[in-house]
């Protein structure tokens, strides 16, 4: 559903995104282990704002997904 993209998230829903990514490039991660510093990352974000690691994950995976869409000119700004 292409012709929805970028309609569906509110913007209180994009405000969470933000602060989840804030969070996860702020957070302390494992420099040696790629994988792992992720990982460590997305632990952090779920304790910072007390969520499940699952939700934690979505929420950084779906602002990166609307970071790219924005660049590739899919999503409105």
């Amino acid at each position: 559903m292409p012709e929805l993209r970028g309609v569906q998230a509110t913007e209180d829903v994009k405000t969470e995104w933000k602060r989840a990514y804030n969070l996860y490039l702020q957070a302390p991660g494992d420099p040696y282990d790629k994988k792992n510093d992720r990982t460590e990352r997305i632990g952090y974000v779920a304790r910072a704002l007390t969520l499940t690691r699952k939700q934690a994950k979505r929420r950084i995976r779906n602002y990166e997904a609307w970071q790219r869409n924005i660049k590739k000119g899919l999503v409105p700004v």
